[in-house]
């Protein structure tokens, strides 16, 4: 299993490849890059290193908010789909 993260701000990555990682820990700074209107990150766990023929695998989160009808809405235990727009709950 391989895990992506796109969009990252160049030289904020403060991880090396194969290192442990803990809830909370940073990881790197998000950017604005890419077609988008402001800073994001792109996540995706995947089944090999190649992102762009990597078969995209499912992910629970335990806690985030998905746009519905124009207006965020709480998800607990929630695995969302390659359509939702999610963002992160504190």
């Amino acid at each position: 299993m391989y895990a992506a993260l796109a969009h990252l701000q160049t030289g904020s990555i403060q991880v090396t490849v194969g290192q442990s990682v803990k809830k909370g820990g940073v990881i790197g700074k998000v950017d604005h890059s890419g077609n988008s209107f402001g800073p994001h990150l792109h996540f995706q766990l995947m089944d090999s290193s190649d992102i762009a023929t990597a078969k995209g695998l499912p992910c629970a989160f335990e806690k985030y908010e998905i746009i519905q009808d124009g207006e965020w809405q709480d998800v607990v235990n929630g695995i969302p789909t390659d359509k939702d727009r999610i963002r992160f709950s504190p």
